[in-house]
């Protein structure tokens, strides 16, 4: 069967991304593939909630190992206000699992499984998704399909696929972040916490039913 996600609306949420260009929305075909897209999905934004979030990909992504490293990035930081509706709710590691979809492959370094839902999610009429961030537990990253465009912040949207923007900041990561960050190739504490938990369940709900299927002494 397949996985039906919850339908959820994001409300003047604020959100976050990092970009070298000067406006943070793809509004042609990404450069590069992603977790939730194949080359010919068309244009996809990749945000956190968090600015935290938002640097911790950029650490992952370029592989940064010590503090030297991170202090001489020199990026734009981004803000987006942004407010859609239908988004897929991958929020946690167990409303995946409810939902039918395979939690591990949220945090997964290969994003085969997380394309295929990402496609079938766009024909389903989703506007985006929201999951956990694989480069920083604790952090939700959100992705939203189709092309936007930057608007100003603060003034009233003229097109449904415009988002408003403004660079908060240029400059590094903050200092102790670097620590934090799950680095390729290493476990997400988040998904190893969610399967102990899911496993120590299982078993206990094992016990129950033998025990409720002890004969009455």
């Amino acid at each position: 069967m397949a996985p039906e996600p919850e339908k959820i609306s994001i409300e003047r949420r604020i959100a976050h991304r990092y970009s070298s260009y000067d406006t943070p929305f793809w509004v042609r075909e990404n450069s590069q593939v992603g977790r939730w897209h194949r080359p010919g999905d068309g244009p996809t934004q990749y945000l956190s909630l968090s600015t935290d979030g938002a640097w911790a990909e950029l650490i992952r992504t370029e592989e940064l190992r010590v503090e030297d490293e991170v202090a001489m990035v020199s990026v734009s930081m981004w803000s987006a206000l942004i407010e859609e509706a239908v988004i897929a709710n991958y929020t946690t590691f167990e409303q995946a699992e409810r939902s039918g979809f395979d939690p591990t492959a949220l945090v997964s370094e290969n994003y085969e499984q997380c394309q295929r839902e990402g496609a079938r999610l766009r024909k389903e009429g989703f506007s985006g998704v929201i999951a956990p961030s694989a480069a920083l537990p604790g952090a939700l990253n959100v992705t939203l399909f189709g092309a936007r465009m930057m608007s100003t912040w603060d003034r009233p949207k003229f097109l449904a696929s415009s988002i408003p923007a403004t660079i908060i900041t240029k400059g590094a990561p903050p200092p102790g972040l670097l620590p934090r960050v799950r680095r390729l190739g290493t476990s997400h504490s988040g998904l190893v916490e969610h399967l102990a938990n899911s496993e120590q369940g299982s078993e206990t709900n094992v016990v129950r039913r033998q025990r409720s299927r002890k004969s009455p002494e």
